[in-house]
């Protein structure tokens, strides 16, 4: 099964800290992470935790999101607003059942994001998650405390993950060169910048949903490439004096690429 990691957003009561410590316990997980957290793990925290210390005692701090979740293959983002409009690709989450049938069998690390008690967790967060995760609830009241949500999650997962894990998760540097190409492509191709900055948002939604496999993401990622260098070319042969250099895919790219 994949390796499992809680992430908690600055938060900003000890009892919070203390509930997910013992909800994460009850569900076999032990790596908790805190974002610039405003609660202390002190009394209050150590007394709600129960028998969950050694998670208190071993969680780690950060100072960003994205310092928190730099090592992880797939970082999974928890919020309870869904998109209003089918235009707005940030907010397109799956269920926690959802998530745990895509994780199935799967192996590597991943990173569950928690945000702040009152707010959640901003756009720019969100931004930097793979995916999103919302529980179904009522729309007369569909924000659960943080604690409970975490729960939940922890439980579905629990339930569902298998402990003979064979498919390994594309790596987060191989994710990153697909979108790299994806880009390049784009602007190559004379798509605007509005326009590609949503279809980049929508590509990073589509491989966090999908939870890729390493093979997935080599020979997707060679398709990409073989694209960006076909648009290349092109425009170069349209246009011989413009520099090679500002076109061709950069080699720190195709050294990374692995092999199909």
């Amino acid at each position: 099964m994949p390796h499992l990691t809680v992430v908690m957003v600055e938060p900003g009561y000890d009892e919070t800290i203390g509930f997910v410590a013992r909800a994460m316990k009850n569900f076999d997980l032990a790596n908790l992470r805190l974002v610039n957290p405003i609660a202390r793990i002190e009394g209050r925290a150590k007394m709600r935790a129960g028998h969950a210390q050694e998670v208190l005692e071993n969680a780690e701090r950060f100072r960003s999101l994205s310092e928190a979740v730099a090592d992880q293959d797939l970082t999974v983002g928890t919020t309870s607003q869904r998109a209003r409009s089918q235009y707005r690709v940030l907010r397109r989450p799956a269920s926690p059942r959802d998530l745990a049938e895509q994780l199935k069998k799967a192996s590597g690390s991943v990173a569950l994001v928690f945000g702040r008690e009152g707010t959640g967790l901003t756009n720019q967060e969100l931004a930097l998650c793979d995916m999103t995760v919302t529980i179904p609830s009522s729309p007369n009241y569909p924000t659960l405390n943080l604690s409970h949500a975490a729960a939940i999650i922890f439980c579905e997962l629990f339930n569902t993950l298998e402990n003979d894990s064979s498919d390994e998760l594309a790596p987060q540097s191989v994710k990153t060169i697909m979108v790299n190409f994806l880009e390049k492509s784009a602007r190559l191709a004379g798509i605007n910048a509005e326009e590609t900055s949503l279809a980049l948002r929508a590509f990073k939604n589509m491989l966090g949903r999908s939870a890729l496999r390493v093979r997935e993401a080599s020979l997707l990622a060679g398709v990409l490439r073989n694209i960006t260098i076909a648009l290349s070319d092109a425009r170069l042969t349209s246009r011989p004096d413009q520099r090679a250099e500002n076109l061709l895919v950069p080699q720190n790219l195709v050294r990374h690429l692995p092999q199909v």
